[in-house]
């Protein structure tokens, strides 16, 4: 009985040492696994999309550095890429064209091919067109107007148009002519760098607009990427923004602005200035490599990774 008895409590010592081992390791196991899966979670964007700008093409020869007719062949190689890596959205910042309307006709055949939504950002060249097809550019993008926000798991995209007060804008003995031609000559009695035809800037009300939604921004706790076809800096630059100081105060104030990205210069640059990351993308229809990029967006960076002539970077939110 005793040897029974002291047999039965061995064993049943031995299950239940048995059973805790195997609980711990379970416990250990699901603990791994959580990590791991906390790990990967970590480095998976929120998101990712598409940027190209100044594709510019046109059916002529090339001039200089603008090799316009391989444009065509780039962008087919872009879209292809951007369906490949199922990026949710594509940016264009401007200068979709050179200044032939008819154009059109061919190269939105291409980004028809996109399988996500495509958003332009209206550039000096997309209304160097003759004077009667002026008016029906907006339209053809399918836009009422030239800016627009929009909101992508809490990251907010405002997409400004810096043409409103250019020259190249209206046709010719229009109001909206006669207006920027009188803003024209206070920027250039002012000793403005950059009042030349082929900048622009935002009108009052598009000001006021980018204001309220920058205030919205901050209340939502939205962390901002700001897209124009034109750039902010260097402060020296005579491609800039029309009153490009008064804007960059304004955003500045704003900690939630991650990054400004714009076309326009044709080359890739990278100026960091008060938490802000301003990034000018190297125009696509410069010279035979081709060049655009994909970014990766997660909770405290942006990956962008550059495809041909355009730079890769990583860029920190400077919120978290």
């Amino acid at each position: 009985m005793t040897t029974t008895t002291t047999m039965t409590t061995t064993t049943t010592m031995t299950t239940t040492t048995t059973t805790t081992t195997n609980t711990l390791r379970l416990l250990f196991i699901i603990f791994l696994l959580r990590l791991g899966f906390a790990a990967y979670s970590q480095d998976q964007p929120l998101f990712s999309f598409g940027v190209m700008t100044d594709v510019q093409y046109a059916d002529r020869e090339n001039q200089g550095s603008r090799h316009y007719r391989s444009s065509l062949t780039k962008l087919h190689g872009a879209v292809r890429v951007f369906n490949e890596e199922r990026v949710d959205f594509v940016m264009h910042l401007g200068d979709f064209i050179n200044d032939n309307y008819n154009s059109y006709d061919t190269i939105l055949k291409i980004t028809a091919l996109l399988e996500m939504p495509l958003y332009f950002v209206p550039g000096n060249h997309e209304f160097a067109v003759d004077s009667y097809l002026k008016g029906k550019v907006l339209p053809l993008y399918g836009y009422q107007r030239g800016y627009q926000s929009f909101r992508k798991e809490g990251w907010r995209f405002i997409l400004l148009d810096g043409t409103e007060t250019s020259l190249i804008r209206s046709p010719k003995g229009s109001k909206g002519y006669e207006k920027s031609l009188k803003f024209m000559d206070e920027l250039k009695a002012a000793g403005a760098k950059n009042a030349f035809v082929w900048n622009g800037g935002l009108s009052d009300r598009q000001f006021r607009w980018l204001k309220r939604k920058l205030n919205r921004s901050q209340r939502k706790n939205e962390s901002v990427i700001m897209a124009c076809h034109y750039p902010l800096l260097p402060s020296s630059a005579t491609d800039n923004l029309f009153e490009s100081d008064k804007v960059r105060s304004l955003i500045e104030t704003y900690p939630e602005v991650v990054s400004w990205f714009n076309g326009h210069t044709h080359v890739s640059r990278l100026i960091e200035q008060n938490r802000i990351s301003y990034i000018s993308f190297r125009g696509m229809v410069e010279e035979e490599e081709n060049a655009f990029a994909i970014v990766k967006v997660f909770e405290d960076r942006l990956d962008i990774k550059g495809y041909g002539k355009e730079m890769s970077r990583i860029i920190k939110d400077k919120m978290f």
